[in-house]
This record gives C-alpha cells, sequence and structure tokens, in this order.
C-alpha cells in the first residue's frame, strides 16, 4: 500500500500480562457479571410487561415457541434438559394460575421469568483460558501461513516453511492510534462481512496489532464441532441461537454486549448481521448490536466512568470469496423473484477435489484495513481520545446525553445516535475499502456487457448465450486504463484505498486481475484468449466481483 501504515510482522501486546486483560477479569468474575445482566434484562422486561397477563402472556408464548423450536427445528447444540425444562413450564403456568393471592401470583410469575433468564444467560456466557488462548496464537497463524504460502500448481509448498502470515495478511491502517486507544477506554471492532473465513482472520488481525482478545457472538451450532468448541468455549465467544427471536433472549444478548462494554471489554461484532450475498461493500446495518455502544457509553457517562467506548470499522479484502458462488444465487434469487431462474451450479463443474485443490493452492493476500477511530456519535477523535465534529471543533461527549443538565437514559435519542453512527460506519467502509486488480478487471468486464445489451435486465444479462460473453482486448485494455484513472482520482479525493498493484501499467493489472479473478473457482471468471479477447465464463461470478466497487459512481463515468 502506498502513503498507509502497512505492518508486516506482529507487534507486542500493549498489555502484556493476559491475566491483566479485561475479558480475563470479567472471566474470573463470572457469576457477579451474569447477574448484572440477568437484572438488567429482567428490570426492563418487567417494565415493558407491567400488566400481570402481559407477563403471563409473554412466558407462555415464550415456552410455547422454545418447544416448537425444539421439536420442529432441532440442534445438535440442544442440551436434552431443554426440552423437560421447557415442558415443565406449562405445569408450572397451570399451577400459577390456579393460585388466588394476586401478588403471590405475580410473584411466582416473576421466578418463572427468572428461570428463563438464568437458562440464557448461562448458555450464552463466554469463558476465557490464557492457556487455550496462547495455543489457539501458535496454531492459527500457522494453519494460514500454510495456506498463503502456496501458489497454484505447487501443492507441496503446503509442507515447505511456510513464511510470515503477516507477509500475506498484512494489516493497513490506523493501528498506533487504535492500540493507543485501547488503554484508554474500550474499542468496538465493527468489520465488513464476506466470507466464513472473516472471523478467524479478525482474530489473527486484533492479535497481530497487539490489542488483548475480544469477545464475539457465534452461532451456537458450531460449539457442536469438538475441536472448534473447545477453543471457541475458552476465547470469548459467546454463543448465539438465531432460531430465538423472542424479546427477552434479544434483550439479554444486547445487555451482554452492553455490560462487557462498561466492563472494559473490547468487541467485535459484524454491524452488516450477515456476510455480504451481493458482493458489495455494505451500506445497510443492523442496529440493534450497533446501539449497545450507545448505552454503554451513556451507561459510564452516568456511572462517572471516564472509560470512552471507541468504533473501529474495518474492512477486509480479498481477491476472492470462496463462498460467492452461494452467496450470489441466494442473492439474485431474493432480489429477483419470478425474475431469476436458477441452475444447478454443483451439477457438473463444482468438483469437490478441484475445490479442495483450489482452496490449498490460492496465493493471493489478504488486507485488513483498519479505519480511523471514531467515538459512539461517529465523531473523529485524536490519539488522547478527544472528540471533534466535521468542522474540527473539540466536543463533550457528555453533552450529547445530557438534559436540563442530567445525564438521563433515552431510547429514542439514542436510537438517532446509533442510526447516525450506521452512516459515519458504512462511509468509513467505503474509504478504507481496497480496490484490487480483481475488482478492476471484473468491474470493467461487466460493465462492457451490460453497456452492449442495455435494453436487457440485470436477470437477462446473467443468462447472454456463450457467444455474447466476448470482449475485444483492445476494448478491454481502454476499459481498465480509463477505471484506473477514475481510481486514482477517487483515492485523491480519500474516497477509497488501492493496491500496489493498481499502480502498475495495464497489462500487468489486467493479467494479475484475471489470474487472481479464477484463482479459487472451479473454472477461471475471466480468461484471456489466443485471438486476443477476453472470455468470460461465469456472468454471476462476474456481477459479484463487479459490485465490489459499487457505490463510488465509477459505472456512470467509465465509457
Amino acid at each position: 500500500m502506498k502513503d498507509s501504515t502497512t505492518h508486516k510482522k506482529m507487534l507486542p501486546y500493549v498489555i502484556e500480562d493476559i491475566k491483566e486483560w479485561p475479558i480475563y477479569t470479567i472471566s474470573q468474575d463470572k457469576e457477579r457479571y451474569l447477574q448484572e445482566i440477568i437484572s438488567k434484562t429482567k428490570k426492563e422486561t418487567l417494565s415493558r410487561l407491567k400488566k400481570e397477563k402481559d407477563l403471563l402472556n409473554e412466558i407462555n408464548t415464550i415456552r410455547y415457541q422454545e418447544l416448537i423450536r425444539l421439536k420442529q427445528n432441532p440442534w445438535q447444540s440442544d442440551k436434552p434438559s431443554e426440552l423437560e425444562f421447557w415442558k415443565q413450564k406449562k405445569k408450572d403456568i397451570i399451577a400459577i394460575s390456579a393460585i388466588e393471592d394476586q401478588a403471590e401470583r405475580r410473584a411466582e410469575l416473576e421466578k418463572q421469568l427468572d428461570g428463563i433468564l438464568d437458562l440464557y444467560a448461562n448458555e450464552i456466557v463466554a469463558n476465557f483460558d490464557p492457556a487455550k488462548y496462547k495455543v489457539a496464537r501458535k496454531i492459527l497463524p500457522f494453519v494460514f501461513s500454510r495456506l498463503l504460502n502456496t501458489f497454484p500448481g505447487k501443492l507441496y509448498k503446503l509442507f515447505a516453511p511456510a513464511k510470515s502470515i503477516h507477509e500475506k495478511l498484512q494489516l493497513n491502517g490506523e493501528i498506533e492510534q487504535i492500540r493507543e486507544l485501547s488503554t484508554q477506554g474500550t474499542i468496538v471492532f465493527v468489520p465488513t462481512h464476506f466470507s466464513n473465513l472473516d472471523s478467524p482472520t479478525i482474530g489473527m488481525a486484533i492479535n497481530g496489532i497487539g490489542l488483548p482478545a475480544v469477545t464475539y457472538g457465534a452461532g451456537i451450532n458450531l460449539f457442536t464441532i469438538k475441536l472448534l468448541s473447545n477453543f471457541m468455549n475458552n476465547l470469548g465467544s459467546y454463543k448465539v441461537d438465531r432460531r430465538r427471536r423472542n424479546e427477552v433472549y434479544l434483550k439479554m444478548l444486547k445487555n451482554y454486549s452492553t455490560i462487557g462494554l462498561t466492563r472494559g471489554v473490547h468487541s467485535l461484532f459484524f454491524p452488516g448481521g450477515t456476510r455480504s450475498r451481493s458482493g458489495a461493500i455494505e451500506d445497510k446495518l443492523k442496529l440493534g448490536l450497533l446501539g449497545t455502544a450507545i448505552e454503554a457509553q451513556q451507561l459510564n457517562l452516568i456511572n462517572k466512568k471516564d472509560e470512552k467506548i471507541f468504533v473501529v470499522p474495518v474492512v477486509l479484502n480479498y481477491h476472492f470469496v470462496m463462498e460467492a458462488n452461494k452467496l450470489i444465487t441466494e442473492h439474485l434469487k431474493a432480489e429477483g423473484k419470478e425474475n431469476y431462474l436458477s441452475e444447478d451450479e454443483f451439477k457438473n463443474s463444482f468438483k469437490t477435489t478441484k475445490f479442495l485443490y483450489k482452496f490449498f493452492t490460492a496465493t493471493p493476500k489478504i488486507i485488513i484495513s483498519f479505519g480511523k477511530p471514531m467515538d459512539v456519535l461517529g465523531n473523529e477523535v485524536d490519539f488522547d481520545g478527544n472528540s471533534f465534529n466535521k468542522i474540527g471543533q473539540k466536543v463533550n461527549i457528555e453533552d450529547f446525553f445530557t438534559t436540563e443538565d442530567q445525564l438521563t437514559e433515552n431510547k429514542q435519542r439514542n436510537r438517532v445516535y446509533t442510526a447516525r453512527l450506521a452512516e459515519k460506519i458504512t462511509q468509513a467502509f467505503k474509504e478504507n475499502n481496497i480496490v484490487f486488480t480483481s475488482h478492476l478487471v471484473a468491474f470493467v468486464a461487466f460493465e462492457i456487457i451490460k453497456k452492449r445489451h442495455q435494453q436487457l435486465s440485470i436477470y437477462e444479462i446473467l443468462r447472454l448465450p456463450k457467444e455474447e460473453l466476448t470482449i475485444d482486448y483492445n476494448s478491454f485494455e481502454k476499459g481498465v486504463q480509463k477505471m484506473k484513472d477514475l481510481l486514482l482520482e477517487l483515492k485523491a479525493k480519500k474516497a477509497l484505498k488501492l493496491s500496489e498493484e493498481i499502480y502498475k501499467d495495464t497489462r500487468f493489472i489486467i493479467n494479475n486481475g484475471i489470474k487472481f479473478l479464477g484463482t479459487y473457482h472451479p473454472k477461471p471468471v475471466l480468461k484471456k484468449s489466443k485471438q486476443k479477447t477476453i472470455l468470460i465464463s461465469d456472468m454471476k461470478l462476474l456481477y459479484f466481483y463487479r459490485n465490489r466497487s459499487l457505490g463510488y459512481d465509477i459505472e456512470n463515468k467509465l465509457s
């Protein structure tokens, strides 16, 4: 990368003793931590359900939904004792209904709620074991260095001495400031999300810049894989059951995040909620967990704690995404409905052996781009954690949580702040997006075909016959040069970032981009023929990788 700070070796930890890390200290105080979460969730639930009949209906509905979950959509992670727990709830509710004294009835209903909260909290809670963390810290870089050390056609390189993981996994951006701020307050990392590889990748990146371990949510189904479960259970990941949608459970998840942040535990969550199906950088974020950063900052201020919450957008930059075919298919089905005609992409070409071979022999680097830290209102912050508004004036965030000189809780106000923060994060995603040569050639190729068939819908373009999917090389080269010029203009305006290969000559960009665009998938997405033409073999995948560079109005300037 040019004009950016890139680290190619692991940095020393900002806190050397793991037993002084917030994630460790909170794991040693687990019981009190859980009680704080349970108490907060109970208080909010009872405030929402003031009437006895409303509380009864809520408990009954949760019981019914949980039984449906266990019977109709069981997972291996479900404990056998759960079914009996929820069956017993029906008997308990019948017994409570027979109680004549209103105060006693209410007290018994609240006990039922206590039981549900206790079950949820003890299932969700994360653990952290320094010994297991040290083992994982050695194993993951070893495995990744082997995978990223190989190159196409040289499978034996898997077993050759590995280069430093940071030669392939490059860490770029505001790293020194993030390290400094992590000692003054609590960091919330909010990365883009494209692949199932994102979680271990961002975990290694955070470890690589020398920060203490973070807490993060992981699907409870992942904890059924023995080796994976053994590590995840002890590395700070809390469990999330996405089948549960009741208000009490969702509120407990949010409170788990909020209380953890007030206790100084650095956190990570994907604000897009799930992997980007279209291949585009996320421009709409889920506000639920994001709002916990706002609430945690509010609680810190009310409780006279000086610690600020700092939000760090992170962009993960890959040449390819291994699940691209599946993701873009899901996106097109969801968006196109009857206009999208599905094909069986696995029928002939998706051979398991070829899939594994290409995975283990892929060579592209991965760049993790850490954006500028901001406070929970989206203001920029300096190395000392001071906040500055968009015109450079220093601001005191306490003023934004104060009404008539009193620090107050205000849910409606916090929702406005959360929406504002989401806008700042999506803007930061675009600014820290690094355009690779593969993204560039995919964009140009797709736009040439699209402009050639302006009368067709996107779904019709994706179904064009093979003979329509060729591009004259000279036209393609001109398009690549034009897009390079546009990208350089955007880079000068700090609207995005460019990989170092983009600065090379046009023919290098084309060859490099085509090489890496087709590295992983069963057949090349683009290839250059002997007749000096560019051939497209998979329009759907080309569309997926083209979408990575959307949001900059390039398509309207490219001609």
